[in-house]
C-alpha cells in the first residue's frame, strides 16, 4: 500500500530533477534541491523494503511528513524558477487524507504552511506585500481543501466498503444457510417413505426424490416431461383405467386439492399401489408459489386388505352352512321332544340362546364384506324404522333392567306423539334394511356399554333438508385416543375387552359406512366417565 502511494512522489520527484538539469544545470546541485531529493529518494526506498503492513499503521504518518519535508526543500530551492514544484506536496498530502481518518487534516495543514514558509524563514524576512503573502497561504489553502475533500470521500469510500462487506458477508452466510437447508431439503425427501414432488407456478418440476421418479418411472413417464401421465394406471378396483387427464400430476397441476387418492401403477407384473395427495403453495402475499404432490406406496397394506376381505367372507360362508343345519337339526329336536321334559327343554333353550349370538356374529361378518353394495334406496318413514329397531331390541334391554327414551322434534321443536294426531313428515330417501342394520348396532352398542337399569335416549330430529337421529348412554365414555379409533374394523375399547363385551368390533365400522353411503356423517361427543352420544345426521332426499 506504502509503495504504491510513494510511488506518484518519486516519479514526480524525478520529473522536477531531470527538468531543472535540464533547463539550469549551474542550479541543479544546490544544497537544498539535493537534500531534498536524497530524502525523498531514501524515503522511497524504506518504504519499498520495510513490511509497514505488519507494523503499526500510524508509523506510516512519518513517512510522510518526511516527504513533506522532502518537498519543502526542493520548493524552497526552486522558489524563484519552478514555484510550481510545490504541488509535488498534494502526494504525501492526499495520501495521509485518503489513510487516516480526519483528525490527521491537521498534520497535512501543518504541512502545507511549512512547505510555503520554509524559503523565508530560511532567509529570515517574510512577505512585506499582499501578493506576497498569497504565494504563501494559495498552496496550503488549495492543499488543505483537496485534502478534505479525499479525506471525506475516503471516509464515505471506506463506510460503504464496510457496509459492502456486511452485506457480502451477510449474502454469504444467506448462500451458505441456503445450500445447507437445500441439502438438508434433499436428505429429507430421500429419507422418507414416500414420492415427494413439487412443481412451480409454471408447472415446471423444481424438485424430486428418488422414490417419486421411480414410482412414475413404473409407469413409463418422467416428472419433468408432460403429459405427466401414462397408460398403465388403474383405479382401486385394479380394472379400471384413468384417462391421462384424470390422473394425480395432471389434476394437481390444474389446481385441484387431492386427498389419498388410490391408483394402481405399472404393468400387472410389476403393479405398485399408491396413496396419493396434492396441494397448492402460496406466499404470504397470496400469489402461487407451486403445487406439491405426495405419495405412499401402499402395495403391502393393499394385499393385506384384500387378504382379510377375502378371509372375512370365506369365514362367513363356511361357518354359515354349518349353522343352518345345526338351526335345522335343533328344530327337529324341538318338534320331537316330550312337553314333559322340561330338563331337555331347559338345554336346548341354552343352546338356541348360543346359536342365536352366533348367527348374530357371522353377520357382522356378513355385513363387513358387503359394504360396497348399491343401496336401494325408497321413501321410508326413518321415525318408524328407529321404532322398529328399538322394538326388536327391547326384550334385550328388558334383560339387564334397561330402557329406551325416544323422543322426536321438527326444526327444532318438540313434537310428542301425544300433541298430535298428524305428526310431521318423517320420511327419507334411504335404503331401510341397510340403514336399519346400522341403527340396530348403534343402539345395540349403546345398551352394551351402559350399566344394568340405565336409560338409553334416542333423540329425532327432522328439518325440511336432514334426519338427525342421537344415541346417548351413560357408558364408561371414550378419551380422544378411543374415539379416533372407534370406527376402525375389530376395534375394541379396553373397557370391552376387560367386561368381556361380546362382538368383532365391526358394528360401528358397518354403521359409519352405511351412512356414508347415503351421503351422511356420523359425530361422537364422548368424555371418559360421562357417556357416549352419536349422532347420525341423512340427507332427506326428494
Amino acid at each position: 500500500m506504502l509503495a504504491g502511494a510513494q510511488l506518484p512522489l518519486l516519479v514526480g520527484t524525478a520529473f522536477v530533477a531531470a527538468l531543472v538539469a535540464l533547463s539550469t544545470p549551474i542550479r541543479s546541485h544546490t544544497g537544498f534541491l539535493t537534500a531534498g531529493l536524497v530524502v525523498i529518494g531514501l524515503v522511497s526506498i524504506v518504504a519499498a523494503i520495510v513490511p509497514w503492513e505488519r507494523r503499526n499503521k500510524n508509523l506510516l504518518i512519518g513517512v510522510a511528513v518526511v516527504d513533506i519535508v522532502g518537498v519543502a526543500l526542493i520548493r524552497t530551492d526552486l522558489i524563484s524558477i519552478l514555484p510550481s514544484a510545490g504541488m509535488l506536496a498534494i502526494f504525501p498530502i492526499l495520501w495521509l487524507s485518503y489513510s487516516f481518518n480526519r483528525a490527521i487534516i491537521a498534520v497535512a495543514i501543518a504541512g502545507a504552511f511549512f512547505i510555503s514558509t520554509l524559503g523565508f524563514v530560511i532567509e529570515g524576512t517574510w512577505p512585506s506585500t499582499v501578493l506576497e503573502w498569497a504565494n504563501i497561504v494559495t498552496l496550503p489553502v488549495l492543499i488543505v481543501g483537496v485534502a478534505i475533500v479525499v479525506n471525506g470521500a475516503a471516509a464515505r469510500l471506506r463506510r460503504n466498503r464496510r457496509n459492502l462487506k456486511a452485506a457480502s458477508d451477510a449474502q454469504a452466510e444467506a448462500l451458505r444457510q441456503s445450500m445447507d437447508n437445500e441439502l438438508l431439503s434433499r436428505a429429507i425427501l430421500d429419507t422418507v417413505n414416500a414420492g415427494v414432488a413439487f412443481y412451480d407456478s409454471d408447472s415446471r418440476l423444481v424438485v424430486a426424490n428418488r422414490l417419486a421418479s421411480d414410482m412414475v418411472g413404473i409407469v413409463g413417464f418422467r416428472l419433468d416431461e408432460p403429459p405427466y401421465a401414462g397408460e398403465d394406471v388403474l383405479a382401486a378396483d385394479r380394472s379400471t383405467p384413468i384417462p391421462f387427464d384424470e390422473q394425480i400430476i395432471p389434476r394437481a397441476l390444474r389446481g385441484e386439492i387431492v386427498k389419498d387418492h388410490l391408483e394402481w401403477l405399472g404393468p400387472a407384473d410389476q403393479q405398485i399401489a399408491i396413496l396419493a395427495s396434492a396441494n397448492r403453495v402460496h406466499r404470504a402475499d397470496g400469489a402461487l408459489l407451486g403445487t406439491v404432490i405426495a405419495a405412499y406406496d401402499i402395495t403391502e397394506l393393499a394385499h393385506a386388505i384384500t387378504l382379510r376381505e377375502e378371509f372375512l367372507s370365506t369365514v362367513s360362508h363356511e361357518l354359515r352352512t354349518p349353522l343352518t343345519n345345526i338351526i335345522g337339526y335343533l328344530e327337529l329336536l324341538e318338534d320331537g321332544l316330550d312337553p314333559a321334559d322340561s330338563a331337555s327343554e331347559g338345554y336346548l333353550a341354552v343352546i338356541n340362546r348360543n346359536v342365536d349370538s352366533l348367527n348374530d356374529r357371522i353377520k357382522e361378518l356378513l355385513a363387513a364384506t358387503t359394504t360396497d353394495a348399491p343401496l336401494d334406496r325408497v321413501v321410508t318413514d326413518v321415525s318408524s324404522l328407529v321404532e322398529s329397531v328399538v322394538s326388536g331390541l327391547a326384550s334385550t334391554a328388558e334383560g339387564r333392567g334397561q330402557l329406551f327414551l325416544v323422543s322426536r322434534s321438527h326444526g327444532g321443536q318438540a313434537d310428542p306423539k301425544t300433541e298430535t294426531e298428524t305428526p310431521a313428515d318423517t320420511t327419507a330417501l334411504i335404503d331401510a334394511d341397510r340403514l336399519g342394520r346400522a341403527l340396530h348396532e348403534v343402539i345395540d352398542n349403546a345398551l352394551k356399554f351402559s350399566p344394568p337399569d340405565s336409560t338409553v335416549t334416542i333423540t329425532q330430529q327432522f328439518t325440511s333438508d336432514s334426519a338427525m337421529i342421537t344415541v346417548s348412554d351413560t357408558g364408561p365414555g371414550l378419551d380422544r385416543g378411543e374415539q379416533s379409533q372407534m370406527f376402525d374394523r375389530f376395534y375394541r375399547t379396553p373397557h370391552a375387552r376387560s367386561n368381556a363385551i361380546q362382538g368383532f368390533g365391526l358394528g360401528l365400522t358397518l354403521a359409519k359406512n352405511t351412512v356414508a353411503a347415503h351421503g351422511g356423517r356420523v359425530h361422537v361427543t364422548s368424555a371418559p366417565g360421562e357417556g357416549t352420544a352419536l349422532t347420525i345426521t341423512l340427507p332427506r332426499g326428494s
